[in-house]
């Protein structure tokens, strides 16, 4: 192991003084044997504190090694992922592009319908002009013009003058009969929806009328139509409630039964 300066220091000192041991007393040779003791307890700590430095040295020198390769690594890495994060990015925006193009398409191609279908409403409103029977002007004629398309199947036409009806004659005690009319129309077509909206009408335009009970099972049945179980029923509970002695009553209390068999079966009903 090399010698260190520490360590030639007091090496030369001890030899000074070994020599010149023949020159000092006994009590101060042991004086200076101690301090020689003493020296060189302090050269050894010192030199093993400058091992110790030179090994935590040489560990921070490896640690420090190690963090710069893994800096440098994630540097790599960053790039790498930078790269990717950046072709993701093009392929978004040429996603987005293309995108904005099918829409810009789809907007023209709807403003070309909707013009495509208001030609043909207003052509179609032009033929219904010319082709179309004229509503008599007296609320018996037209009453009995709507009757008599409505009997011959021209539902329709039966609509179309039986709202005209309404609309000339709302007063008239049988325009809720008119909307009660419009409605089995729309329920013998199996459109139960605007079924249910033209009788819903006297309940709400005619709610003292006599036909108020009979609009409420309408309703009902339309309901069920549409698998509506809960309405219909609620519809029904109401109708008994309030008309105890409507000629519907027995047939409420018999369309309820039908309807809790029903509720057992998960195809009949949907709420």
């Amino acid at each position: 192991m090399a010698v260190t300066a520490s360590g030639r220091i007091g090496t030369a000192l001890i030899t000074c003084l070994v020599i010149g041991a023949g020159c000092v007393t006994s009590g101060q040779g042991d004086v200076m044997r101690k301090d020689i003791a003493a020296l060189r307890g302090r050269i050894e700590h010192m030199e093993r504190r400058g091992a110790e430095a030179e090994e935590q040295m040489t560990r921070l020198r490896t640690v420090l090694d190690q963090a710069t390769g893994l800096l440098n690594r994630n540097s790599a890495d960053a790039g790498q992922r930078l790269q990717r994060t950046e072709m993701e990015l093009g392929a978004l925006q040429g996603k987005l592009e293309e995108a904005r193009h099918i829409l810009e398409q789809l907007q023209k191609s709807q403003t070309e319908e909707a013009a495509r279908l208001a030609a043909l409403e207003q052509g179609q409103a032009k033929i219904v002009d010319r082709v179309a029977p004229t509503m008599a002007e007296d609320k018996e004629t037209l009453w009995k013009q709507a009757q008599e398309r409505m009997a011959s199947g021209m539902r329709e036409d039966a609509r179309r003058f039986l709202r005209g009806f309404v609309q000339r004659f709302p007063q008239d005690p049988r325009a809720p009969q008119a909307y009660l009319e419009i409605g089995r129309s729309y329920s013998l077509e199996g459109k139960h929806t605007p079924a249910v909206a033209e009788f819903q009408k006297v309940l709400k335009d005619y709610p003292r009328s006599p036909e108020v009970p009979e609009a409420m099972w309408q309703v009902a049945d339309s309901f069920l139509g549409l698998k509506f179980c809960s309405d219909a029923r609620a519809f029904l509970q109401d109708l008994i409630r309030r008309y105890p002695r409507s000629q519907r009553v027995s047939d409420a209390k018999s369309r309820l039964r039908e309807i809790q068999k029903m509720s057992r079966d998960k195809g009949a009903c949907s709420s």
